[in-house]
C-alpha cells in the first residue's frame, strides 16, 4: 500500500511540475486586434519575502492558500497532502495537519479566523480548530472532490463546489445540507457576497451564476469565452470581479445597478485573484507574474515579479499579499509597498515616462 501511494504522490507532483516547466517555455504573442490593459510603469521593482515550501530537499508544489483574518498565520497545502501552518511575521511552520489523502485544492479561514476549512480530490471536507493548535474538529462525509470551499460571512455555514453541477450548503449540523443545481459543469469557484444574499458560483462554461440566498433561485450572466477560475467580492458591496483562462478580468455589479465590463491583461490563463483595497486587486496566473490592478479604470498599474511557475493561489490580509505557485514557492508581499510602487506609477503616466507593463 505505502510504495503504491509513493509512486501516485511521484505521478502528482511530476505532473504538477510538468504544468509550471510548460509555463515557463510559453511566450505567448499578444493577438493581432487585442489590446491589453496597461499603463506605463516606473520605480523599483517591489520586495518580498521567499521560502520553498516542504522540507530541505524536498520541495512541494502550492496547491491553495488562506491568509488568517487576525494576520498572525498562513495556511499552505502542498502536493504532499499536507498543510502547513506557517507564521506570517517570519514565515516559519509551526505547524503541519496531516488528515489528506490526495491534492488539497482549497482552504478558508472563517471570519473570525477561529475555524480553517480544507478539502479537495479525496473528498473529505474537513473543518480544523485553530483556538486549539489547530486540532481536527469533524469531518463533512459524503463528499465529492471539491475544487472550493468557502465560508458564509457570519461563519454559520459553508458553500462549496467541485467537478460536477451540485452546489452544496453546508450548516453547523450534519442535517443542514442543501444541495443546488448550477446550470454549468466542472465548477471551480463559490463566493458569498458580504450581506450572503447572494452566492456567486462559476466554473468550465464561462457564465457567472449568481443564487438568492432566500429564494434559491439563479440567474446567469455570461462573462467569459473560458473557464472562470476565481471570483472575489469587493468588501461591503456589490462588485464581484472574476478571473478566466481566457486571460481576461470581468467586474460585475450584481445588483444590477452598473453595466459589466471586461478587460484582457494577458495572454495567458489567470487562475485567482485577490482584494488590496477599495481600488485595487490583484490577479496572477500562468505567466508567473502577479498583476494589480485598478479595477475601476481596468488598467494593470502594477507587476510583481519574482516566480518561475503558474501563480496558483494569492490571499491578502492585514497589510500583507501572499501568493503560491508550481515553482515551489510561497511569497509574502507587503501592500503598502504596492501602493507606493502604483503611485509612483501614476506619476511616471502622467509624466509620459517609463515602459509599459505588457
Amino acid at each position: 500500500m505505502s510504495s503504491r501511494f509513493s509512486r501516485r504522490q511521484c505521478l502528482v507532483s511530476a505532473s504538477l511540475l510538468a504544468i509550471a516547466s510548460i509555463s515557463l517555455r510559453s511566450t505567448a504573442e499578444e493577438p493581432a486586434g487585442e489590446k491589453i490593459a496597461s499603463r506605463s510603469v516606473i520605480g523599483k521593482p517591489v520586495a518580498c519575502r521567499t521560502i520553498p515550501l516542504g522540507q530541505a530537499g524536498i520541495r512541494r508544489v502550492v496547491t491553495a492558500i488562506a491568509a488568517d483574518p487576525r494576520g498572525e498565520y498562513l495556511a499552505a497545502a502542498g502536493d504532499d497532502y499536507k498543510i502547513r501552518i506557517l507564521r506570517t511575521t517570519d514565515l516559519k511552520v509551526v505547524r503541519t495537519l496531516v488528515e489528506h489523502g490526495d491534492i488539497v485544492r482549497t482552504l478558508d479561514f472563517d471570519p473570525t479566523g477561529k475555524r480553517l476549512v480544507s478539502a479537495g480530490n479525496d473528498g473529505r471536507l474537513i473543518l480544523w480548530d485553530r483556538e486549539e493548535s489547530f486540532q481536527f474538529i469533524r469531518e463533512v462525509a459524503g463528499s465529492p472532490a471539491l475544487a472550493e470551499v468557502t465560508f458564509a460571512p457570519d461563519g454559520s455555514g459553508l458553500a462549496a463546489v467541485g467537478f460536477e453541477r451540485e452546489v452544496f450548503l453546508l450548516g453547523k449540523g450534519e442535517s443542514k445540507r442543501v444541495s443546488l443545481r448550477c446550470g454549468c459543469q466542472d465548477l471551480r469557484a463559490v463566493r458569498y457576497r458580504d450581506d450572503a444574499a447572494v452566492l456567486a458560483v462559476a466554473g468550465r462554461c464561462g457564465t457567472l451564476h449568481l443564487f438568492d440566498s432566500v429564494t434559491k433561485e439563479c440567474s446567469e450572466h455570461r462573462l467569459h469565452a473560458a473557464r472562470i477560475r476565481d471570483i472575489v467580492f469587493l468588501p461591503s458591496g456589490n462588485m464581484a470581479i472574476c478571473v478566466a483562462e481566457d486571460g481576461f478580468v470581468s467586474v460585475f455589479d450584481t445588483a444590477g445597478v452598473q453595466p459589466s465590463r471586461q478587460f484582457r491583461v494577458t495572454t495567458g490563463k489567470l487562475f485567482a485573484v485577490t482584494v488590496l483595497n477599495s481600488e485595487l486587486v490583484a490577479v496572477a496566473g500562468s505567466d508567473n507574474v502577479i498583476r494589480v490592478i485598478d479595477w475601476k479604470e481596468g488598467q494593470v498599474v502594477q507587476r510583481l515579479e519574482g516566480h518561475t511557475g503558474s501563480v496558483i493561489a494569492l490571499d491578502a490580509q492585514s497589510g500583507l499579499l501572499f501568493s503560491g505557485s508550481y515553482d515551489a514557492t510561497l511569497r509574502r508581499w507587503s501592500i503598502t509597498d504596492i501602493v507606493a510602487g502604483r503611485q509612483r506609477i501614476a506619476g511616471a503616466g502622467a509624466a509620459g515616462i517609463g515602459p509599459r507593463v505588457d
